[in-house]
């Protein structure tokens, strides 16, 4: 009978799936350079660590915030900015993409006529969905993992929310790999594989955020180390930027609490989302919807938050915490709580994957929004131990 893998040994699973895609994308044959023996100059710092395009997530945040409300919007989630950056693309003007890799330079209008009916749309969509591979040149290494990544898209849907990656880890991924090979493995497992999965694989390796919805381990640790990480990040900025004179609320939306109760009705809230950890209710409930403190300052008494995914930008108000009477220390908290602009929801933009998921192609999106994917995730203890 096959064994229960600990959470310890799922975690590490995932990380070593991780580590050996990274290494299957940088093995390619005709990147190698031999280095004769004469050859005595050394390679510099940025060269040895400099990671492929389609993976330098430095350079994928920063082709995201090229994305701004104004000059891309009312797109279908397959052609969200998270999509576009992820194949190369930033936003340079009103509906318009552009490539910037030096051997590529390619540029696409997207543009969509708000008469076109669904099914037009999506004809539409799929449309541009090519020209995000095929616009790129010849040259450009976007395309062949565009490429390939779309292949793998359009033969496998999202349905439903189970994890891959330990399938993949035992069963195809090894340092041998080049790109090509690990890419007709990757299509041919899932085009077999009846195992579903949430988030697109190639974001993985883009972002440790996505693994917080990508969770296969039986109960949630790594959502829960996840969310931890980020609530105790948030702390220490929350403190060095206060110095103890100020505190923080943040309001659960009543959609949170009613989601809560339906899963699991005798579940504590509390104790699921903070971790029993009371003192830290702010930074954990920021942390597990997605949303850490920024550098820049807001303001008196404000501070501005952002979302790790989507870019969203909003602020935060905080309350002095003096030896004034109770009831003014009462006054000032619930005033600050519904003047405070963050929602901890509405605030992200309309493709997030914490309010829309993710589409694997036109017309197919995620069931769950990513936020419902995470406390589900939360609450599996609280399932284990209901069922035992």
């Amino acid at each position: 009978m096959e064994s229960t893998k600990t959470a310890d040994e799922m975690i590490a699973s995932v990380d070593a799936t991780l580590a050996s895609w990274r290494s299957a994308f940088e093995s390619s044959p005709t990147k190698r350079r031999t280095k004769n023996a004469d050859d005595d100059r050394p390679s510099t710092i940025n060269e040895a660590k400099s990671p492929p395009p389609w993976e330098d997530s430095d350079e994928y945040h920063r082709r995201l915030s090229t994305f701004k409300p104004t000059t891309y919007f009312a797109k279908p989630l397959a052609l969200s900015p998270l999509v576009c950056a992820a194949f190369g693309w930033e936003n340079t003007g009103r509906d318009i993409i552009k490539c910037r890799h030096p051997k590529c330079g390619a540029t696409i209008c997207v543009a969509f006529h708000p008469s076109l009916n669904e099914e037009s749309d999506n004809r539409l969509c799929q449309k541009y969905l090519d020209m995000l591979v095929s616009s790129h040149t010849s040259r450009c290494p976007f395309r062949s993992f565009a490429s390939r990544w779309s292949k793998v898209m359009h033969q496998r849907g999202s349905r439903g929310k189970d994890c891959i990656k330990s399938k993949l880890a035992d069963n195809i991924i090894t340092k041998e790999n080049n790109p090509e090979q690990l890419m007709n493995k990757v299509s041919e497992v899932l085009s077999d594989s009846k195992t579903n999965f949430y988030v697109p694989p190639y974001f993985l390796s883009l972002s440790d955020e996505f693994l917080r919805f990508e969770d296969c381990t039986i109960d949630g640790s790594i959502t829960r180390e996840r969310a931890k990480e980020g609530a105790l990040q948030i702390r220490d900025k929350l403190q060095a930027r206060n110095s103890g004179e100020s505190e923080v609320e943040v309001v659960v939306p009543d959609a949170v609490t009613n989601f809560f109760r339906e899963m699991h009705p005798d579940a504590d809230l509390e104790d699921v989302i903070y971790q029993k950890e009371s003192t830290l209710k702010a930074p954990y409930l920021l942390s597990t919807f997605g949303w850490s403190i920024c550098d820049e300052s807001a303001g008196e008494n404000t501070m501005t938050v952002k979302c790790n995914m989507c870019q969203a930008r909003t602020w935060l108000a905080s309350s002095p915490s003096t030896d004034e009477e109770p009831s003014s220390r009462k006054r000032r908290r619930i005033n600050t709580r519904d003047d405070a602009n963050l929602k901890l929801i509405d605030s992200h933009r309309v493709y997030c994957p914490y309010v829309s998921g993710f589409s694997f192609g036109p017309g197919q999106q995620s069931e769950l929004p990513g936020w419902k994917l995470v406390v589900s995730n939360l609450l599996k203890p609280a399932t284990q131990i209901h069922v035992e």
